[in-house]
C-alpha cells in the first residue's frame, strides 16, 4: 500500500508542478482542488454568493478575489512546507493513515453509480484532477496533521511554554467591560421573574421607540458617569440585559478571531486602555470600557465560564506553527504559468467531497 501511494505522489510531481519546495511538489490539479475548497469556505464563511460583484469588490486596494486568493495560497504553501519537513525529519505515516487514505478514495468511487466517481464527477473534470491528485491532497493533509502532532502534541518535541502563551496573549488580546441594553424588554411574571419558554429561552417583547430612547438616555448617563470616574461594574450589575453577565466578573477578552460581532470588536479595538465608548446598533445599545490586560488571564479559572479562552491553546499552537513554517514557505517556488490557469473566482465550488477539506 505504501509503495502504491509513493508511486502516486511521484507521478503527481511528474505532471505540471504548480509549487515546489525541494523534492516536494504539488500539481496544478492539487493546487486547483485546494483553491476551489477555499473558495467554498470563503463564500460560506462570509455569507456571499458566487457573483462577479463580490469578487470584484475592492477593499484597501485589493479585490476580494485577489485578497482571498492570497490568503488561500499561503495556506496551501503551509501544507507543502509541512510535507517537506515531515519527510526531512524521517517521519512516516502509520499503516492506519495509509489505509484511511485508500479507504477515502474507495469510498468516493463507491458513491458513484458506476463505481468510478473520480473519473466521472463533473467538478473533478472541470478542475482537471485525477486519483493521483486526490491521494496527494489526502497525503498532504495527513502529513500536516502528523507534523503538528510531532511538534506540539502530547508527546511533542516542541511543547508550547507558558512564556509563549503569555506573549501571544499580550500581543493579540483586548480586555473590556460591557453594559448591554437590548432592543426589547424581558417578559416577566407577577413576581418580576423572567418568563422562559419551553426551549429554556428567555421571552422578550418588542418595545416602543419611546422606550428605546429611555434606554439610550440611560446608556448616555452611564457613559458620562463612567468617563467621570464611576465604576462601570455597578451599572452592569444593575442595568445590563445580558443574562450571562455574571460569567464576566473579571471582564471580557477578545482577539482578532474571537466570537464577538465585528461591531463590538471594532469598537473595543478603537478604544485606548481606560477609555469608554457607546455603540448604538440595531441589536441594542452597548457601553464599552476597555481595560488593561491582567497577567495570565488565559489560565485564570475565573475566566472559564465566559469562554473567551476556549480555543486559546489552539490559537497559540497555530501561531507558533505558522512562525515555525515561515522560513520554509518563503522558499517555495511557484510556477506562475501553471497557477495563473486557475482563478478562484472562476473555479467550481459546490463540492460533493467537501469533507476532504
Amino acid at each position: 500500500m505504501a509503495v502504491t501511494l509513493l508511486t502516486s505522489l511521484f507521478a503527481c510531481t511528474k505532471r505540471e508542478a504548480a509549487m515546489r519546495l525541494g523534492t516536494t511538489a504539488v500539481s496544478g490539479g492539487v493546487y486547483a482542488y485546494y483553491l476551489a475548497c477555499y473558495k467554498q469556505y470563503w463564500l460560506y464563511a462570509l455569507g456571499q454568493a458566487d457573483e462577479p460583484a463580490f469578487w470584484q469588490t475592492v477593499n484597501d486596494g485589493k479585490s476580494n478575489a485577489q485578497r482571498l486568493t492570497e490568503i488561500s495560497v499561503d495556506a496551501i504553501k503551509k501544507r507543502i512546507a509541512c510535507a517537506y519537513l515531515f519527510d526531512s525529519y524521517g517521519l512516516k505515516l502509520t499503516s492506519e493513515e495509509f489505509k484511511s487514505i485508500d479507504m477515502m478514495i474507495v469510498g468516493m468511487n463507491a458513491a458513484y453509480e458506476g463505481g468510478n466517481a473520480i473519473e466521472n464527477d463533473e467538478i473533478f473534470k472541470k478542475l482537471g484532477i485525477n486519483e493521483d491528485d486526490l491521494k496527494a491532497v489526502l497525503t498532504l493533509d495527513s502529513k500536516t496533521g502528523a507534523l503538528q502532532d510531532h511538534l506540539y502534541g502530547e508527546e511533542g518535541v516542541s511543547k508550547i511554554t507558558d512564556e509563549q502563551k503569555e506573549k501571544y496573549y499580550r500581543e493579540n488580546y483586548y480586555r473590556f467591560r460591557l453594559l448591554y441594553l437590548m432592543n426589547g424588554d424581558f417578559i416577566r411574571d407577577e413576581d418580576g421573574n423572567i418568563v422562559y419558554n419551553e426551549d429554556g429561552n428567555a421571552t422578550v417583547k418588542d418595545i416602543t421607540d419611546e422606550r428605546y430612547e429611555e434606554k439610550l438616555e440611560l446608556a448616555k448617563t452611564v457613559l458620562a458617569e463612567v468617563r467621570g470616574g464611576a465604576d462601570i461594574n455597578g451599572y452592569i450589575e444593575e442595568y445590563s440585559d445580558e443574562l450571562e453577565k455574571d460569567d464576566y466578573k473579571n471582564g471580557r477578552y477578545l482577539s482578532s478571531v474571537s466570537e464577538y460581532g465585528t461591531l463590538i470588536s471594532g469598537s473595543v479595538m478603537k478604544l485606548q486602555i481606560g477609555e469608554t465608548g457607546l455603540l448604538d446598533s440595531k441589536n441594542g445599545i452597548y457601553v464599552i470600557q476597555r481595560i488593561e490586560l491582567d497577567e495570565g488571564a488565559w489560565k485564570n479559572p475565573e475566566n472559564e465560564a465566559g469562554g473567551d479562552f476556549n480555543n486559546f491553546e489552539q490559537l497559540v499552537t497555530e501561531y507558533e506553527f505558522d512562525a515555525f513554517l515561515k522560513p520554509y514557505t518563503d522558499k517555495i517556488e511557484t510556477d506562475g504559468s501553471v497557477t495563473e490557469k486557475y482563478k478562484m473566482e472562476d473555479l467550481p465550488y459546490t463540492f460533493s467531497w467537501q469533507y476532504l477539506f
